[in-house]
């Protein structure tokens, strides 16, 4: 049995790569011949009311988190992504939350646990399908899409990222620099 998994777990890298791949050029993420791919043109509104395109952060490493208030993991990894904002924003990283819920609530969230970077809205009656047309097809929350300053997708997560997974993601994306 341990040899079958050690023979799948590279085969299920590669098909979990290549469905990154194409899940990248459905989202507009592939580039032109000759032109850098872009983090995709989307728009959503801050808790202000302002919009604001994805591509506002091009050049930047982006982790782009959807959550919501109700949801005690993505509570807990907040706080994370707060200490990583105000530790690597001058390197070039970018937290974008996109939080899955009312503004009202959002507000209060963003209030208490005193997030220090923007805050998008999502409609609260679309999350499942916006979920799926961001790769994640189970709905599951919290979600975060990683690009790097090309804005090419490097990783969709699900579930927290923690210190560990953030070292070995996040810092080698910062460290190549502008």
């Amino acid at each position: 049995m341990r040899e079958l998994q050690q023979i799948l777990r590279p085969s299920l890298s590669l098909s979990l790569l290549l469905a990154l791949l194409l899940w990248g050029c459905s989202l507009g993420l592939a580039a032109a011949p000759g032109q850098p791919p872009q983090i995709p043109d989307e728009r959503y509104q801050d808790l202000q009311g302002n919009w604001h395109n994805l591509r506002e952060w091009q050049g930047k490493v982006v982790i782009l988190n959807f959550w919501a208030t109700w949801c005690a993991p993505c509570q807990y990894e907040i706080k994370d992504f707060v200490r990583y904002q105000a530790s690597y924003g001058d390197a070039g990283l970018q937290i974008i939350g996109l939080g899955m819920d009312e503004a009202r609530r959002l507000k209060n969230v963003k209030r208490s646990l005193e997030i220090n970077y923007p805050v998008l809205q999502a409609d609260p009656k679309n999350t499942r399908e916006l979920l799926a047309s961001w790769g994640n097809r189970r709905g599951t929350i919290p979600y975060s899409v990683i690009f790097d300053r090309q804005g090419r997708v490097v990783r969709a997560h699900m579930g927290i990222i923690d210190d560990q997974l953030f070292g070995r993601l996040i810092l080698p994306l910062l460290e190549k620099g502008g």
